[in-house]
């Protein structure tokens, strides 16, 4: 019989979004997925994920403002069982997910939970799978996972996998809106028009290291689809212009709009006016991460 994990008591850790101040998608590859060159950077917003052991096998629990589907589909649950099979060692306990990252906003909440369970399984279990196994769980799991392992600001290729730092992100305020639409990343692929395999210009690598460098270099390939197709994001972007955003843009694929501000306090103006203006809107105040390592909570285990 398998020994159990040697994960110990009850505990909680956060899981961050991301924006993408650069998405470039180019040609489609032979295995479906398109190429792509991207800016991710992780964002002060999160999800919450407990562990509560006990019991003869694992659970999750969802505790969502929006629906979530079925259990076995969801990334926690996948990356946990994607764990325990990798191990061969069973997880006995119950999951507890507490989201409040929105789901098809373009924010990878649904990737940060997957790493987040993959990274602090395998931390606490005192680390079986080598890091480069745990990309390969990762990279099964979705294409922004393996960048949610180890968050910090990224470039990346290929189908998101290929990662290398961001030198000099500065901490900026950002101010995030989701309208009342999700957009399924799959039909934002169907719709985008990709560039050719190389894009021109020089350097390929744009410096991001102050505030105009980053609003400069604002550009997703989403936007000329998505845009006509989604009316109400245009206007989102427009106001947050209006309300003193440096620069705003579609984040990945989707519908969250994200503005870029100078400082906090004109950042949390204009999520106080937007919020009361547009009470539709999911209107979410943060800041970009240096990193997220994932932190742990201990809890007592009596819920």
């Amino acid at each position: 019989m398998p020994m159990g994990t040697k994960i110990q008591g009850a505990f909680r850790f956060l899981t961050p979004a991301k924006i993408t101040p650069i998405v470039r998608v180019l040609a489609r590859r032979d295995d479906g997925f398109h190429e792509v060159r991207l800016a991710l950077v992780p964002v002060a917003l999160h999800d919450s994920i407990s562990w509560w052991p006990g019991g003869t096998g694992l659970e999750l629990q969802v505790e969502s403002r929006e629906p979530l589907g079925l259990t076995e589909d969801n990334l926690v649950y996948r990356a946990a069982l994607a764990y325990q099979s990798a191990t061969g060692r069973p997880l006995r306990g119950r999951l507890h997910l507490t989201k409040r990252v929105p789901t098809g906003a373009g924010l990878g909440g649904g990737s940060a939970n997957a790493a987040g369970t993959l990274a602090v399984l395998n931390r606490l279990d005192g680390a079986p799978l080598p890091e480069q196994r745990l990309w390969q769980l990762a990279q099964e799991l979705g294409s922004d996972v393996p960048f949610f392992l180890q968050p910090r600001p990224q470039w990346a290729e290929g189908r998101g996998e290929r990662l290398r730092p961001i030198a000099g992100f500065p901490t900026l305020p950002v101010l995030v809106i989701k309208p009342p639409f999700s957009i399924a990343t799959a039909q934002a692929y169907r719709e985008v028009r990709p560039r050719p395999d190389r894009l021109p210009g020089a350097p390929p690598y744009p410096a991001l290291d102050t505030l105009a460098a980053v609003v400069a270099a604002l550009v997703n390939d989403f936007e000329p689809a998505l845009f006509p197709a989604h009316p109400a994001l245009s206007p989102i972007k427009e106001r947050l212009l209006a309300a003193g955003a440096r620069g705003a843009l579609l984040s990945g694929s989707g519908s969250a709009i994200f503005g870029l501000f100078a400082d906090a306090p004109a950042r949390d103006r204009a999520a106080a006016a937007l919020a009361q203006a547009e009470p539709a809107w999911t209107v979410l105040p943060c800041d970009t991460l240096e990193r997220h390592a994932y932190p742990l909570t201990a809890l007592e285990a009596t819920k």
